[in-house]
C-alpha cells in the first residue's frame, strides 16, 4: 500500500513538472528561421522606403558590419550582463545612424514614422506581457 502511494506521488510530481521541463527544452526559434524573418523584414522596409539599388547594397554592407561587430561582442562574453547590453546598444545605435545617413530626407521622415509605429507596438506587447505576468503571480 505504501509502495503504491509512493509510486502515485512520484508519478504525480513527474506529471506536474513535465510542462516546465518542456518549456525549458523548447528554443525560441531556430536561428535559420529568425534570420529569415529578419531578412523579410529588411526587404519590407526597403520596399516601403523605396530604396534604390545603391541604397540596398549600402544597407546590406552596414548590416553585415553590424552583425560582425555584434558576433565579436558575443564571442568575447567579457563583462557583466548590463555592460554587455550597453555595448550592444551602442553598436546598434552606431549602425542605425549609418543607415539613416544614406536615406533621402523623404525616406528619413518615413523611416522615423515606421520606427515610432514599431516602438508603439512593442510598448503594447510589453504592457500585455506585464499584465499576463501579474495575473500569473496572483494565481500562485
Amino acid at each position: 500500500m505504501k509502495n503504491q502511494r509512493m509510486a502515485l506521488l512520484l508519478l504525480g510530481a513527474t506529471l506536474a513538472a513535465l510542462p516546465a521541463l518542456r518549456a525549458a527544452d523548447k528554443p525560441e526559434a531556430p536561428m535559420g528561421e529568425r534570420r529569415e524573418r529578419l531578412h523579410q523584414g529588411a526587404e519590407r522596409m526597403a520596399e516601403k522606403l523605396g530604396l534604390d539599388e545603391t541604397q540596398k547594397v549600402k544597407m546590406k554592407e552596414i548590416t553585415q558590419q553590424e552583425k560582425a561587430e555584434l558576433d565579436a561582442l558575443r564571442a568575447s562574453a567579457a563583462g557583466a550582463k548590463e555592460e554587455h547590453r550597453a555595448k550592444a546598444k551602442a553598436i546598434h545605435e552606431k549602425y542605425r545612424d549609418q543607415r539613416h545617413a544614406i536615406l533621402t530626407p523623404e525616406q528619413k521622415v518615413k523611416a522615423d514614422e515606421m520606427r515610432a509605429q514599431m516602438e508603439e507596438r512593442a510598448g503594447k506587447w510589453e504592457k500585455r506581457k506585464e499584465r499576463r505576468e501579474h495575473r500569473q503571480e496572483g494565481r500562485e
